[in-house]
């Protein structure tokens, strides 16, 4: 009741205010009564059966709040009509008018009814789900009917502590105990937790996609970062082969143009050498010469029929022993300089010798013609590319090639051998092109 005269005070003040017209409409009216107080005991009568069905509890939720807003009305009337009685000295005064006042009041409990009943439980749910709330648990699990609050069995233990509470907040006429809620009240809780859940699998969802996303981008910048670093590497590395094979191929070309230079050289020294002697020996057999024609004309008389034919025989020979190349290693040497300034060539992958080789190997026959004591392997060299045995083969089949050629250019098979060492001999490492090139070769060994 107090909960009502503090909430909803202008009904009351309304039904106050019927209370003070009543008697004042009855005086003026003549509504006379035969009994003294004829009114205000019915109105009494009515108030008592009203505050004994409220407080035996006869009814529970929207009912009893209606009975508690009629008695509350009704009390509001009887002041008001004392208040009325007083002012116009109808009290104790014998008149019927007071059921023209209950009627009035009726009106303004149904007004009630219909505009401020409805606020209540809206009012009176808003404030509990704050307790609620404040206090843990679910602020959508309990109803409200009228002034009284459900709470279902799911709340357990939480429950007897919660009622304490709730029955703190203004308004509240009790807690009462449900095994379940029903209506309106269970639909908004499994509205919410429907929604909870879906808003909690969503959030989850979210989580894992974000999750699954960052994990592919760290992956991928991973994978980034080590494709770089390796494209870093290889190139750090292929720059560094490729500086250390310039570097090499620079060495061994410096190192074969100094050998080249000082073969030449040696040849060159070698050559005037080779002229010196000759010119020695030309003065010498000179001398010779002119000492054998004095002796041949102090004996033209004996024997001249044979003089001609001893000095052809001996210009012949110091024909001869000019020509001859005097030791294997100037023979070698004079070899040697002819292949270091060029080079045999084949037919790739074959063993037929190019056109532009013949001249080298002209030059070559001339060298060996020279020197009639030597006896001369034809060496054959591939390089690493192919089989082994291929190799050896290909080497060989060259080599017999260089041999053929120089024996139809005059030469005797017999001072000449072939030999196939395929790639067990290379000059340099088989890793660039102009490392195999040089590896590729016909050597002369002169024995």
């Amino acid at each position: 009741m107090i909960y009502l005269v503090m909430q909803y005070w202008p009904w009351l003040i309304a039904a106050g205010v019927v209370g003070i017209v009543t008697p004042l409409i009855a005086n003026e009216a003549g509504w006379a009564a035969d009994l003294e107080n004829y009114w205000l005991v019915r109105a009494g009568i009515v108030l008592v059966l009203l505050v004994l069905l409220v407080v035996m509890r006869v009814a529970s939720g929207r009912p009893e709040l209606m009975l508690e807003a009629a008695a509350g009305l009704v009390v509001a009337y009887i002041l008001g009509g004392i208040v009325g009685g007083l002012s116009v000295q109808l009290l104790p005064v014998r008149y019927e008018g007071w059921w023209v006042g209950l009627f009035a009041i009726g009106l303004i409990w149904l007004g009630f009814g219909i505009t401020t009943l409805p606020k209540v439980e809206p009012d009176l749910r808003e404030r509990v789900a704050e307790v609620v709330k404040t206090a843990g648990a679910d602020p959508l699990n309990f109803d409200v009917a009228g002034r009284d609050v459900l709470l279902p069995d799911d709340l357990g233990d939480k429950r007897a502590a919660l009622s304490e509470q709730i029955l703190q907040v203004k308004g509240v006429r009790l807690v009462s105990d449900v095994e379940e809620l029903s209506g309106p009240a269970l639909a908004a809780k499994t509205v919410a937790k429907l929604q909870a859940e879906a808003t909690a699998k969503a959030e989850a969802e979210a989580k894992a996609k974000a999750e699954a996303e960052a994990r592919e981008a760290v992956e991928q910048a991973a994978t980034a970062a080590a494709a770089k670093e390796a494209t870093a590497k290889a190139a750090k590395h292929a720059k560094a082969k490729a500086d250390a094979e310039a570097k090499e191929a620079a060495a061994k070309e410096a190192a074969a143009k100094a050998a080249a230079e000082a073969a030449a050289k040696e040849v060159a020294a070698k050559e005037a050498a080779e002229k010196e002697a000759a010119a020695k020996e030309a003065a010498a057999k000179e001398a010779a010469a002119k000492a054998a024609t004095a002796e041949e004309a102090k004996h033209a008389a004996v024997a001249p029929s044979t003089a001609p034919a001893a000095a052809t025989a001996t210009r012949t020979a110091n024909a001869d022993d000019t020509a001859s190349i005097p030791s294997l290693e100037a023979c070698q040497s004079r070899l040697s300089a002819v292949t270091a300034a060029q080079k045999i060539n084949f037919e790739r992958g074959s063993a037929e010798i190019t056109q532009a080789s013949l001249p080298v190997l002209k030059q070559l026959a001339e060298v060996i013609a020279h020197c009639p004591a030597a006896t001369i392997e034809v060496a054959g060299h591939t390089d690493a590319a192919g089989k082994k045995s291929a190799n050896e083969a290909l080497s060989k089949r060259r080599a017999e090639a260089v041999v053929d050629s120089l024996t139809k250019a005059g030469i005797g098979s017999a001072k000449l051998t072939a030999v196939g060492y395929g790639a067990s001999k290379p000059l340099a490492a088989n890793g660039t092109a102009d490392a195999r090139a040089k590896n590729r070769r016909i050597e002369f060994v002169v024995k």
